[in-house]
């Protein structure tokens, strides 16, 4: 992706890790979205965000679960060594069920995500985002990084993931994670509420819904804070009281997002799209795309400011 113009945003830093049989949508689809969102509509140049591609292996050169392959930018020997440059980590599934086990065997991208969770912890001043797509959930619930907090993942390993997450916090019985089933994403420490209730004019955020609305299985759309997300996220770095407010939160306020199969990355990336640089970008990211079906995820824990 290309550099911001002078004067304009600068674009989110995001690591995509690439691991053998992992599955392309997962991949493909949060790229896409990425790649078409932009701080200004009207300029093509204002990426909004800047992707670095990592192997989890020695080899540049990753075989898809579908026979694709792609070649990674950096090794994970260099994407550990530059993790503290990058704002958003985003962690693929496919063929993790054989990957990941209780054995206390860990895939190569396990200990990536536990330092990116230890980076956030000793530096709540910067704004961080780890992600997962499908069974990318998987490899999070073994790094340990789920414990305490709401997840999903593909419905068919729901329980895979509610024992690894089990096995992962055996000895901080407190922490426990919840699993969502059918939900398409879920997002803990967001950065801002949903509802502004100084704004009653504000536009809707066609990509969130609270817990609530979530357990109750309302339609109606709750209201946003409205504030575009990249200077919603310069507010979360600059006002003391933001940083403290996320400091006390469990990863040191790193926001978590795990999306349920396959399809559920794209919409999760929306939402991405949406925080860090604009509703609107997000939708105009979804038009190019065409993608119109999208749907809401579940937004628990945030930080209102």
């Amino acid at each position: 992706m290309s550099a911001i113009v002078d004067g304009g945003e600068d674009p989110v830093k995001v690591l995509i890790t690439l691991h053998p049989n992992f599955d392309l949508v997962d991949f493909a689809g949060p790229l896409e979205v990425l790649s078409h969102t932009k701080h200004d509509l009207n300029d093509p140049n204002s990426d909004g965000f800047d992707v670095t591609i990592a192997s989890v292996t020695d080899e540049l050169e990753v075989l898809s679960s579908q026979g694709a392959m792609i070649k990674a930018q950096i090794p994970i020997k260099e994407a550990l060594e530059r993790l503290t440059e990058f704002d958003v980590l985003i962690v693929p599934g496919g063929g993790t069920p054989k990957e990941v086990n209780l054995r206390g065997d860990e895939p190569p991208q396990v200990p990536l995500i536990r330092a990116f969770a230890k980076i956030q912890e000793t530096d709540p001043k910067r704004e961080r985002t780890l992600m997962s797509v499908c069974t990318g959930s998987l490899f999070l619930g073994q790094a340990g990084v789920l414990q305490g907090l709401y997840a999903t993942t593909h419905p068919d390993y729901d329980v895979k993931l509610e024992m690894i997450c089990q096995h992962a916090s055996a000895h901080d019985t407190e922490n426990r994670t919840e699993v969502l089933q059918n939900c398409r994403y879920v997002v803990n420490n967001a950065r801002f509420d949903i509802d502004d209730p100084e704004d009653e004019e504000a536009p809707k955020n066609p990509f969130i819904q609270s817990y609530d609305e979530y357990i109750l299985s309302k339609k109606e759309r709750r209201k946003s804070v409205a504030r575009k997300g990249s200077i919603s996220r310069r507010l979360s770095t600059t006002i003391p009281e933001n940083v403290t407010a996320r400091a006390t939160k469990r990863l040191g306020g790193l926001r978590v997002i795990t999306a349920g199969g396959v399809m559920s990355g794209i919409d999760a990336a929306l939402y991405l799209a949406s925080a860090y640089v604009s509703i609107e970008s997000a939708e105009e990211a979804a038009r190019i795309m065409q993608h119109f079906d999208w749907q809401k995820g579940v937004v628990v824990d945030s930080i209102d400011f």
